[in-house]
């Protein structure tokens, strides 16, 4: 399943408010495109930092480690895409690039993962290389953990597992464009959605679109960041 869930510590920054960027569900073949920005999103996200302590394996391996998120909630249709609208046949079918992308997993898939999804630790520890770099596999593992031990369980919900926004487009609220479009699909199927952040930016953003502390803080071992479990009710 999805091991870091955070958001980039500028992804709710509320720049050019004039600024709106479109939002689309994304399609099969964008897999490393939006792997690519999600990785720059997050180049220097606490968690990251933390989760990946040498910055030369952390530099190769987030696209590799960020693809393999965007393939599994792909499976699921539950990728979301920001992009600058331009004039044209290219606004109409969507074309524009890319700013930022959320990914999420609907109802009952965290818990229950299907075949599909259980392969998904295997690919991330290829991902990352982890016979070559057991400090980032093992802190990896240990993120896992506790986000299992804190997940809630038995109450019907939308995981929102990351947005990030290029770091270039920070000032266009792709950030907040995509969190509107995702709680617009959740509150038309009548769910709630949970997040886990590790910035006050992200909690910030995530704050605004209505999500609550859920319970303490996710403290990660030897200094690392807090993750603070959110939860929005249905709506």
């Amino acid at each position: 399943m999805t091991t870091a869930t955070a958001l980039p510590a500028a992804a709710g920054t509320a720049l050019q408010p004039a600024v709106r960027p479109a939002v689309r569900p994304a399609r099969p073949g964008e897999e490393s495109a939006l792997a690519a920005v999600l990785a720059g999103a997050f180049a220097d996200d606490a968690l990251m930092l933390w989760a990946f302590p040498d910055p030369e394996h952390r530099a190769r391996v987030l696209p590799a480690f960020f693809r393999v998120h965007v393939e599994q909630c792909l499976a699921h249709r539950g990728v979301l895409v920001a992009y600058q609208a331009t004039a044209g046949s290219e606004a109409a079918r969507g074309d524009g690039q890319p700013l930022g992308a959320l990914l999420f997993l609907p109802p009952g898939l965290w818990e229950n993962p299907g075949l599909h999804d259980g392969a998904t630790t295997d690919a991330l520890a290829e991902a990352i290389d982890a016979p070559g770099h057991r400090e980032a596999a093992h802190r990896l593992e240990a993120i896992t953990r506790l986000q299992t031990l804190r997940h809630p369980r038995h109450r019907s919900h939308h995981y929102l597992a990351f947005v990030g926004v290029r770091a270039d487009a920070r000032r266009t609220r792709a950030g907040e464009a995509l969190l509107h479009a995702f709680l617009t699909e959740v509150d038309t199927a009548g769910q709630a959605a949970y997040a886990e952040t590790s910035s006050p930016a992200g909690a910030h953003l995530l704050a605004g679109g209505g999500f609550t502390r859920f319970g303490e803080a996710i403290a990660l071992p030897g200094g690392g960041p807090r993750l603070a479990p959110v939860w929005r009710g249905p709506r």
